[in-house]
């Protein structure tokens, strides 16, 4: 398992890849190949902080290969280390299968060994649809997130690596329909290779309802990126407050706020209806966040399969969330949760304002969507349900 990201988590694929390998059957071996963390740009947030013997299952080993402080530049010496490591690695522990994870690429120069080994990729997101994410959210380039600047201004080199990429001989899995239709518009030499849907998921068992919520408390997480369509978040604050002037909004997740605190204070919006909670590394914190919140929002502008959407739903909370990519394969809109349009920060307050004046629709669209996650979203069995995936691409590669 070559993870760019795992403890601590800043990001949908790390959250990914620790779920992952502590959900597979104790009979899959895994060798994690990770770059050891010391924090998380400015947040001192390090692997360290993690006994890692008790996180993991047994049948779990992790390897570090360098370290990381940034989230984009580090990418460039892990691909660099797992280049030169891994062919060692393989050999030593009699490895079968690579699972790599796009649009990280964390295995793009180990490419061209061209290494006789079976090899999935996660494709989690696309160069392009980061690209267009950005410049679709309304926010001024000085303001973006570094790896956002990053992906802007490196585009054509990008692009260019992730095409050399997906020329690989591998198989994919992705975490949707919606980015497996993606994965074809925009590689079609792909053709023939097996692309599988095995949707994104949380353990539903870990993340149930439970305890009081907190009277029209609103909930974010998520990095603190434009793509998350925080700006539109922002500007509709005003207008549940003037209908609901105790409503707090609370936002968790790593990243600089400060562009979006200072479009509150634009707005005028009191300081004591917005609590900023930054990066929280203990789970169970996470945890309380959503069993006591009123309504879930994401208001993202582009993401796959968000797993911050499944993790609310499991607690059985109402998630109001922007009708793009793979997002409507979860929420049946009136049903579950509520679809608004994207960067439509009218919509996104009416939809606030309507549950918070609705405690019944609430708790019924809350438990349909625990009902949802817990039946077609759940790691208990959609890891195996990888784990099976292995053994038929092991034994498709071993007769070539």
């Amino acid at each position: 398992m070559l993870a760019p990201e795992l403890l601590p988590i800043w990001g949908g694929v790390g959250t990914y890849i620790v779920e992952l390998i502590r959900h597979l059957p104790s009979t899959v071996e895994v060798e994690v190949v990770t770059p050891y963390r010391t924090r998380i740009g400015s947040i001192p947030a390090a692997t360290s902080n993690y006994n890692l013997e008790d996180y993991f299952p047994n049948n779990v080993h992790i390897n570090f290969l360098g370290s990381a402080a940034d989230t984009f530049v580090y990418n460039a010496a892990f691909q660099t280390a797992c280049f030169r490591h891994v062919p060692r690695l393989l050999k030593r522990e009699n490895i079968e299968l690579i699972h790599s994870h796009t649009a990280h690429m964390p295995d793009l120069l180990l490419q061209l060994r061209r290494l006789k080994v079976a090899n999935v990729t996660t494709v989690h997101t696309t160069i392009a649809g980061q690209k267009r994410a950005a410049k679709s959210s309304g926010t001024s380039f000085s303001h973006l997130d570094f790896s956002e600047k990053a992906t802007l201004l490196g585009y054509p080199f990008l692009r260019i690596a992730e095409r050399f990429y997906f020329s690989g001989e591998r198989e994919y899995i992705t975490l949707s329909n919606w980015m497996k239709i993606r994965v074809g518009l925009y590689f079609p030499r792909l053709n023939g290779t097996r692309v599988t849907v095995i949707h994104n998921s949380v353990d539903s068992n870990v993340f149930t309802p439970r305890g009081k919520e907190e009277p029209e408390n609103i909930l974010f997480t998520g990095r603190f990126i434009a793509a998350k369509g925080l700006t539109y978040l922002a500007e509709a604050i005003p207008r549940v407050l003037s209908n609901h002037p105790n409503a707090t909004f609370t936002f968790i997740g790593p990243g600089d706020f400060q562009p979006y605190m200072n479009r509150l204070l634009e707005l005028n919006v009191p300081s004591q209806n917005v609590k900023f909670v930054g990066y929280v590394k203990d789970s169970e914190a996470i945890l309380d966040y959503y069993r006591h919140c009123s309504i879930f929002v994401a208001p993202t502008l582009y993401e796959n399969l968000p797993t911050r959407v499944l993790e609310a739903m499991a607690c059985a909370k109402p998630v109001i969330a922007t009708d793009v990519s793979a997002i409507p394969e979860v929420i049946a809109s009136g049903h579950n949760g509520i679809l608004v349009p994207p960067r439509s920060s009218e919509a996104l307050a009416n939809a606030i304002n309507g549950l918070l004046e609705n405690p019944r629709l609430r708790k019924l669209i809350g438990a349909n969507a625990r009902d949802t996650v817990v039946s077609k979203f759940d790691w208990n069995v959609n890891a195996r349900k990888i784990a099976s995936l292995y053994g038929e691409v092991i034994q498709g590669f071993s007769r070539r």
